[in-house]
């Protein structure tokens, strides 16, 4: 018997109509259309949708046309990173997008056109995204995406209370795993320190009942010292670790906000380098010698100037340490 997988449900809303397909494997079973005159009306309409395919659904994709959604190319943000990019957009909403009474549920992201690198955003009515969401789970469909038509597949416009729900299950699942994998490496350890204390029990038995020459006796010994050499080089390589994530916390806290880091070098002896962007690489360096966050900084290399997002910035490479890298 062959098993296939249920189908996937793809719906477009768009100002005043919701068109849903149901496809497998990328080939279309089944089409229909209705219409909603508000947003609240959205919930029965997805639910109706849903039950009327001739094979169950599982899997919900969703695409919003324009309106109800809104779209902005947005060409003056500051250079964050994209995980902070989201929240900027969110914070500063009014200034981007439409706001009719209601709040909005916004996204963003970085893409790239011919003049370099903008910000896709859009935004869309809570209220409408909880009915289609209320609707999906009357239907008990799992809402995979919900993003604009047209635009970066990244964009996804999941209400604020779906977002938190599924944050707080990837949390969950990776404290899971966390637990597993720590309690899988207890276990091993625990295994491996009783075998060991077992084998060299059975070792003395057996030098003892056999009175066996003094050579063996020693060669066991060199053993045990080369497995106690081995846990203080593991110990002294955490050590290591250790040092190497202060130091960079150390020069995240020394330089400017205006700066970002891109590269980062630590050696055992207390050398490397760090590399980035900022507005002016001699303030960075500066920041750098005033906090003693690293042992004689140094510029290493040409500063090389660009221009982003219509600024101009600094490239740049600081040595530290006794050591040329």
């Amino acid at each position: 018997m062959r098993l296939t997988r249920p189908p996937i449900l793809y719906l477009r809303v768009a100002a005043s109509t919701v068109h849903a397909e149901a496809t497998r494997a990328g080939v279309m079973i089944w089409a229909g259309e209705a219409r909603y005159a508000a947003p609240e009306d959205l919930t029965e309409v997805v639910a109706q949708l849903a039950a009327a395919p001739p094979e169950r659904c599982r899997r919900l994709r969703i695409t919003l046309d324009q309106p109800p959604v809104q779209t902005r190319t947005l060409t003056d943000l500051p250079p964050v990173r994209e995980v902070e990019l989201a929240p900027l957009v969110a914070n500063q909403a009014g200034r981007f997008f439409r706001r009719n009474g209601a709040p909005l549920v916004t996204d963003a992201v970085w893409v790239t056109n011919g003049k370099g690198r903008v910000t896709q955003a859009a935004a869309v009515e809570e209220p409408l995204l909880l009915a289609i969401v209320a609707g999906a789970a009357q239907a008990g469909l799992v809402v995979e995406s919900m993003g604009p038509a047209g635009l970066s597949q990244r964009l996804q416009l999941l209400p604020a209370a779906e977002r938190a729900l599924r944050l707080r299950a990837r949390r969950r699942a990776v404290i899971r795993l966390a637990a597993a994998g720590c309690a899988i490496w207890l276990t091993a350890g625990a295994l491996f320190g009783i075998r060991l204390i077992e084998e060299r029990h059975d070792i003395d038995a057996e030098l003892a009942a056999a009175d066996a020459p003094l050579a063996a006796l020693r060669e066991v010994r060199q053993e045990m010292r080369a497995a106690e050499t081995m846990v203080i080089t593991l110990a002294d390589a955490k050590r290591s670790r250790g040092q190497a994530l202060a130091t960079l916390a150390r020069v995240k806290a020394a330089i400017p906000d205006s700066a970002v880091l891109t590269a980062y070098t630590w050696r055992a002896d207390g050398s490397g380098l760090v590399a980035g962007a900022g507005r002016l690489a001699a303030d960075v360096l500066a920041a750098v010698e005033r906090s003693n966050a690293v042992a004689n900084p140094r510029i290493d290399g040409a500063v090389v100037r660009e221009v982003i997002a219509g600024r101009d910035w600094e490239r740049f490479t600081i040595v530290f340490g006794s050591s040329n890298p």
